[in-house]
């Protein structure tokens, strides 16, 4: 039987403030942004886009457990985000390593950029990613979801980015699962592919 983790996780800062974003945006182009708050279709386009004026989003989040192997797969991701995990060093937790698991729980924060974050969901989310590891990842999006329903909808598996499955060495039916019904036309569309993840996977409708 598989052991259930607790995956709680804390949002510890979330700094997306759209009208700096649009902003950015706006001097790229050399013209002025105003006041005026962009629309969900705007956000949606330049997070699809993920053109670098979205790296001035960021959150930040700690879980207060998970397990040692699991911390190591976060970390791996490196650009747009910083890691903060618990030791496990045997002077400072009075254990020998040899007697710890990979599996023993450790506390870890994170930090990144929308970019960031994106990218992480596109393994983490993926279907061949470590069952647990995905559990922690979409205790995060749940989460983020609280903060902004168009940043939760912009985290999405490779797959769906992608118009496909591109793990070569497996046979995942994820993707082919999930557009059942929906025309190679339709899935030619990026944001309508967003759209059929979050509506029949994550129950959103934004």
């Amino acid at each position: 039987m598989e052991k259930e983790y607790n995956t709680n996780v804390e949002i510890t800062r979330y700094d997306v403030d759209w009208l700096r974003i649009k902003s950015a945006c706006m001097t790229t182009i050399s013209k002025i942004a105003g006041s005026k708050e962009p629309s969900i279709e705007w956000k949606k386009k330049l997070l699809i886009c993920r053109h670098s004026p979205i790296r001035r989003g960021e959150v930040s989040w700690k879980w207060e457990e998970i397990p040692y192997a699991m911390s190591t797969h976060f970390a791996r991701h490196h650009e747009g985000c910083e890691k903060f995990i618990g030791t496990e060093r045997e002077d400072r937790t009075n254990t020998p390593r040899e007697e710890r698991s990979q599996m023993n729980l450790v506390p870890m924060e994170m930090d990144a950029n929308l970019n960031a974050l994106m990218s992480i969901s596109e393994r983490r989310l993926c279907m061949c990613a470590d069952p647990t590891t995905r559990k922690y990842w979409e205790a995060v999006v749940d989460e983020i979801r609280k903060y902004s329903e168009v940043v939760a909808w912009s985290l999405v598996p490779q797959c769906v980015r992608c118009g496909g499955c591109v793990e070569m060495f497996g046979n995942c039916q994820f993707y082919a699962n999930t557009m059942q019904g929906i025309t190679l036309e339709e899935q030619m569309d990026v944001m309508k592919r967003y759209d059929i993840y979050n509506q029949r996977v994550r129950k959103l409708v934004i």
